[in-house]
């Protein structure tokens, strides 16, 4: 199993943007495989889920750009990239630059819309009643964008472009990886036809082995292997000072808990965690974070690690 942290790049953490490059590297040092930055152009001022604008992520790709040339081995990604929100070749050219800063370390993930920024922004509500298919077609070009090797050409219901330059390409071939985000039929199937990772809902490790039985069936269908797509997981990592008694949230308590935990979802079908750290009881959600993946690092890293070695000799 492979483990990302999902990086608080967001006003409210609060973090400012060089604490944000700080973590990054600190996690490229400590051994994590990945970390992950998110996007919102423009949220309203008031949300129904009660996040608002004030609080709106640093703009994702910009922050990829910066992460790319200040860390030297991890894998860095958008969780989640609403890709309606930008016109596809100015996506694909952003990362295709931050990819070639990384040398190949670029993940873009996408995930779904949020009416509110869509109606905020003036856009088409097209792009949220049907949005699985304007995600599926803003993916196909932003593809097309990555792997043409000449002038790039795209007609879609969505988006249409023609004899547009597409150079230089990314670094990673035949292009940056793509993961896909959804627990909706329409978007596992989008995963299975168009994502390289399947980023699966954090439910317990029973529900979970289901969930990912069933993304394989679609896989299947589609006659695509599913050994081909790894499934990830964002999840809260939630560390306790003491051993959590009876009923308990999965992911939450002391490392040896926390482990065990690790190890069903692993048996479940979980490739990759992308965890939200924090430790129980602290009132600052910065040093909180740090805190936790500090001690993830310490205390379960290296023997996910060792088993990672010990598997592949």
């Amino acid at each position: 199993m492979e483990f990302g942290v999902s990086l608080a790049n967001v006003a409210g953490y609060p973090a400012p943007v060089d604490r944000c490059l700080e973590i990054a590297q600190s996690l490229d040092a400590l051994g994590f495989d990945s970390v992950w930055v998110h996007d919102h152009v423009a949220l309203p001022v008031a949300m129904p889920d009660g996040h608002d604008g004030v609080s709106s992520p640093y703009e994702p790709l910009m922050l990829v750009s910066a992460l790319a040339s200040l860390t030297q081995r991890i894998q860095i990604g958008t969780l989640a990239l609403t890709l309606p929100l930008r016109h596809p070749a100015i996506t694909a050219k952003m990362l295709a630059a931050a990819d070639l800063l990384s040398g190949g370390r670029i993940v873009l993930g996408l995930g779904g819309s949020a009416r509110e920024e869509l109606e905020a922004l003036n856009l088409p509500n097209a792009l949220f009643e049907r949005r699985v298919e304007a995600t599926d077609e803003y993916l196909r070009a932003i593809k097309e964008m990555w792997t043409s090797t000449g002038p790039s050409n795209f007609t879609g219901e969505f988006v249409a472009f023609r004899d547009v330059g597409a150079f230089p390409k990314p670094a990673h071939k035949p292009h940056p990886p793509v993961m896909v985000a959804g627990d909706s039929p329409e978007a596992m199937v989008l995963a299975s036809r168009q994502a390289d990772i399947y980023l699966a809902p954090f439910v317990p490790p029973a529900e979970f082995a289901a969930h990912v039985r069933e993304f394989h069936d679609i896989c299947r269908r589609d006659r695509r292997d599913p050994a081909e797509v790894p499934v990830s997981m964002l999840a809260p990592v939630v560390f306790t000072e003491a051993p959590q008694h009876g009923e308990r949230a999965s992911l939450t308590g002391t490392p040896e808990q926390v482990w065990e935990d690790l190890r069903l979802y692993g048996r479940a079908g979980l490739d990759h965690l992308i965890m939200v750290p924090g430790m129980a009881g602290e009132t600052s959600a910065g040093s909180s974070a740090v805190r936790a993946i500090e001690l993830f690092a310490a205390e379960i890293l290296p023997a996910f690690h060792h088993s990672r070695i010990h598997n592949h000799a």
